[in-house]
C-alpha cells in the first residue's frame, strides 16, 4: 500500500566524516606570566630596600599602621571585645579597646559555626575545618587572659600578614595581574617586612634602640613589645623580639609561598 513504511526507500547511508586533524596545543599565557613573576618580585624588593633610605619615615610609618590597627581591632573584635582603629595625621595611631562583651562571643561563634556549614554544603572541607576550629577556639579564649596576649600580638601581627598577603597577590595578580601592580605589592611587602625585621633586630641587639622604643609610644601609651614583655608574658624585651623576629621573617614567605601555590593551581586547571 502506498504511504506505508514497507514501500518506503531505505535511508540513505551516510559515511561520518573523518575527525578533523588535532591542532597543536596553543602554548599557556598564564605559565610564562607566572614565571616572570619572580622578576617583578625581586624589582619590588630592591625599589623597597632603596626606598626606605629615600622615602619620608611618616610614608613608612603610615603604610605600617593601617594593618597594625586594623591587627589589634580584629582580634579584638573576634575574641568578644569591641574594638575600633584611629589614625591620626598628626603622627599617633591607637585602637580603642572595650570590655568584653558576651553577646559579641556568642555572634562571632554563630557566625564562625554557620561559614563551617556553609563551606562543607560547598565541599571545601579545608574551609569548614578551620571554621569549625574558630567556632570552638575563639569563645574559650574569649574567656581566658590569652586574649590580652592576642590583642597585643594582633598588631604586629596584622602588619605581617599584610606583607604576605601582598606577596601573595604578586604571583596571583591582583585585579589587574599587570606588572606594575605586581611591582606595587612586592614593593608594600618588602618595605613592611623590612620595617619590622629591623625594629626586632636592632630590640635585641642595641640598648639605644630599646631605650628609644620605650618612649616613643604613641600618646604616651606603652609599645606593644614592652606590653608583652613587662606586663603579659613577664619576660625580657629582647626574648619578645626574637620571637618576633622569627614571625617577621617567615610569614610574608609563607604568603610568598600560598600566592606561588594558587598561580600554578591556576594554570594547571
Amino acid at each position: 500500500m502506498p504511504g506505508t513504511l514497507r514501500d518506503r526507500p531505505p535511508p540513505t547511508q551516510y559515511r561520518s566524516a573523518a575527525p578533523p586533524p588535532r591542532l597543536p596545543a596553543l602554548p599557556s599565557r598564564e605559565e610564562p606570566e607566572a614565571e616572570s613573576c619572580w622578576r617583578w618580585f625581586a624589582l619590588g624588593s630592591v625599589l623597597a630596600w632603596i626606598g626606605s633610605a629615600v622615602l619620608p619615615g611618616y610614608f613608612t610609618w603610615f603604610l605600617c599602621s593601617l594593618p597594625h590597627e586594623m591587627g589589634h581591632a580584629t582580634v579584638g573584635c573576634l575574641l568578644g571585645r569591641p574594638s575600633a582603629p584611629a589614625i591620626s595625621l598628626a603622627g599617633h595611631a591607637w585602637t580603642g579597646i572595650a570590655d568584653r562583651q558576651w553577646l559579641l562571643v556568642v555572634f562571632v561563634a554563630l557566625a564562625t559555626a554557620t561559614a563551617a556549614a556553609l563551606a562543607w554544603r560547598a565541599r571545601r572541607t579545608g574551609l569548614a575545618l578551620l571554621c569549625a576550629i574558630a567556632a570552638i577556639g575563639l569563645p574559650t579564649i574569649a574567656f581566658t587572659g590569652l586574649t590580652e596576649v592576642l590583642i597585643a600580638v594582633g598588631g604586629h601581627g596584622g602588619e605581617l600578614l599584610f606583607a604576605g598577603y601582598c606577596y601573595a597577590l604578586v604571583f596571583t595578580g591582583g585585579k589587574t595581574g599587570t606588572p606594575q601592580e605586581r611591582t606595587a605589592c612586592a614593593f608594600a611587602g618588602c618595605l613592611v617586612q623590612a620595617v619590622n625585621v629591623k625594629m626586632c633586630f636592632l630590640l635585641m641587639t642595641s640598648a639605644s634602640a630599646r631605650n628609644d622604643y620605650g618612649s616613643n609610644g604613641s600618646l604616651g601609651m606603652k609599645n606593644d613589645y614592652l606590653v608583652l614583655a613587662e606586663d603579659l608574658l613577664h619576660c625580657r624585651l629582647q626574648s619578645v623580639a626574637s620571637g618576633m623576629l622569627l614571625s617577621a621573617i617567615a610569614l610574608p614567605l609563607i604568603g610568598l609561598g600560598v600566592g606561588r601555590w594558587r598561580a600554578n593551581r591556576h594554570v594547571n586547571d
